[in-house]
């Protein structure tokens, strides 16, 4: 009886020791259940396609020739009771994977003669046995290798607007985003997201000719801004094609086709800005990077731009011209983004001087190879090129941020008519600054 109480101490310890344990194996489920619930149909099969690689990859690394067997003199020497030598210890990567909505990223690490060219070489092999269609290899860094499947090409798959719910109704509540938060633009070849921050980034153009698919990334750019609560949205459309949807809540819309009228709101854009001169000195600073309801960023968006510099009417056309640069050479420290729509991205349209401004540049489907070089003047040497025909609708050549050389992008799917359910729930907030124009006021304009 006297080992009684060391017996109940071992167990009470023991058990203690126990805790620790099933808080982590309880904290490992709920994370699962949890990224189970929030992932949507397509990244929920990728994360079933993510068990599945884990658990056939001790059978398929040694098929594919990832595998190394043990080889050094001490396993070498290791015999059994009866003399005959022990099989050497075949040593397999360890590998983790993350699930997204294109397929499966599985990293791993590098082993002795297992290195980036041997992953390379088995990619076929990998393919069919993770089932995807195609397999990238990578070394970010050393002993470390990336091989992300494609279970569906990110150009050829059609990606709603995270502005919307599945349902298509929209999901982004008025005023909760603000300049800082990255704007999701669309996805390249590799499922990376192409992102732009208004607040840290400058001006932009947008290029593309009709039914390119121009028009669903502008949608996304005016839609995402017309949410930010320290945003001021300003549209200088003459067709109304990009500012319908947000004639009511735009801080400034103008749908005239003469250049007059809109280079009156250019000059209204340049005076606020001579009014922010003062927040140089108060703030110490030569940029404004910082925005609120009091003091908000202005993003000016331009569609159709060469209905103004291509104006028949000379001296109307050159003021335009002169207000434009002005901003866009100027704007960008005083809290001004532009960005510029156009189907023909030519030198008559857009001066030299004009396009060294703007420096995120998204070019969909033009006409010739001239057009896209006038965007990406190493266009030549490119991998890619939007001077192509069959470009499809939706895709486009991007250069945003810091990004070293252009890709091609495929543009998240945010409608005319999402924009439209987005904007009535900017009104029904109270966001609403005019209401719809009547025909008198488009002849007026026109």
């Amino acid at each position: 009886m006297a080992g009684l109480p060391a017996i109940v101490h071992r167990a009470t310890a023991l058990w203690w020791l126990l805790i620790p344990l099933t808080l982590v194996v309880l904290g490992r489920v709920v994370f699962t259940a949890v990224r189970w619930l929030r992932a949507d149909a397509e990244t929920r099969i990728s994360l079933r396609q993510a068990r599945r690689i884990r658990r056939t990859w001790r059978r398929l690394a040694p098929m594919a020739e990832l595998a190394v067997k043990d080889t050094t003199p001490t396993a070498m020497e290791q015999l059994r009771a009866d003399g005959t030598p022990v099989p050497a210890k075949v040593c397999i990567p360890s590998i983790s994977t993350h699930a997204d909505t294109f397929g499966v990223t599985v990293t791993a690490n590098a082993l002795p003669r297992v290195g980036l060219e041997a992953w390379q070489d088995a990619r076929d092999d990998l393919c069919n046995g993770w089932g995807m269609l195609r397999v990238k290899v990578a070394q970010p860094r050393p002993g470390t290798i990336t091989a992300r499947g494609f279970r569906r090409e990110p150009l050829d798959t059609l990606i709603p607007s995270p502005l919307l719910h599945e349902d298509g109704t929209p999901r982004v509540a008025p005023e909760s985003l603000t300049s800082a938060d990255d704007v999701l633009l669309g996805w390249d070849e590799d499922g990376a997201p192409i992102r732009v921050n208004l607040a840290s980034g400058a001006h932009g153009l947008i290029a593309g000719v009709t039914r390119s698919g121009k028009s669903i990334t502008v949608n996304t750019l005016l839609a995402s801004a017309s949410l930010m609560r320290d945003v001021h949205l300003v549209v200088i459309d003459p067709n109304l094609a990009a500012a319908a949807p947000w004639w009511r809540t735009a801080h400034r819309v103008c749908s005239a086709t003469h250049p007059d009228e809109a280079s009156e709101v250019l000059a209204e854009v340049r005076a606020e800005m001579r009014r922010r001169e003062a927040l140089f000195w108060s703030a110490r600073t030569d940029r404004i990077t910082s925005f609120s309801e009091e003091l908000p960023l202005l993003l000016v968006v331009i569609d159709e731009v060469a209905n103004y510099t291509r104006h028949s009417d000379r001296k109307a056309r050159e003021r335009f011209e002169a207000e434009l640069l002005a901003i866009a050479s100027q704007g960008a420290k005083f809290g001004v983004r532009l960005w510029l729509i156009t189907q023909k991205p030519s030198a008559d349209v857009l001066s030299t001087a004009m396009r060294t401004n703007l420096s995120a540049r998204i070019c969909h489907r033009v006409d010739t190879v001239e057009d896209f070089l006038h965007l990406f003047p190493d266009g030549r040497e490119l991998e890619v090129s939007a001077a192509d025909r069959e470009l499809p609708a939706g895709v486009a050549v991007a250069a945003i941020g810091t990004m070293r050389t252009p890709v091609r992008m495929r543009s998240v799917y945010l409608t005319t008519e999402a924009c439209w359910q987005i904007s009535e729930a900017l009104c029904q907030s109270g966001q609403q600054v005019r209401g719809l124009p009547t025909s008198v006021d488009l002849d007026k304009a026109a």
